[in-house]
């Protein structure tokens, strides 16, 4: 689950990830596609992601926080959404990434929500 403003990748050792990234993660019958849009300052990624989810067509959105270390991306998505209970629920993932070129970014993401539910995997992320 990873990472909108342009586009301004320059030389491999001046890494900016600053973009709109898009990733799809599947949970069974069920499928995310997530778009991240990140800012990269200095080394601080700071941005929003918005998550479409089939085939229940739900959708849910947070922030995203994280670093990035030459072509190491490390990233925090949180999330709170309202499921029309008594409590909201909080999400929080994280990604360990490796940039690949100047538009993939591969690694492995890890989830937990306010339910305990726990889930990791594999991930890519393209720039779009």
């Amino acid at each position: 689950m990873l990472l909108s403003l342009a586009h301004p990748c320059v030389a491999w050792g001046d890494v900016d990830v600053s973009g709109k990234w898009q990733s799809s993660y599947d949970f069974g019958p069920m499928q995310e596609t997530m778009m991240a849009n990140i800012q990269q300052v200095d080394d601080n990624l700071v941005g929003s992601f918005s998550v479409e989810t089939e085939p229940s067509g739900g959708e849910y959105s947070g922030i995203i926080f994280g670093t990035v270390d030459d072509d190491k991306i490390r990233a925090y998505y949180l999330s709170v959404r309202d499921l029309g209970g008594d409590d909201p629920s909080v999400s929080v993932s994280f990604t360990d990434g490796t940039l690949k070129g100047e538009d993939t970014i591969e690694g492995t993401f890890y989830y937990q929500d306010s339910d305990l539910n726990r889930i990791s995997g594999p991930y890519e992320a393209t720039r779009v």
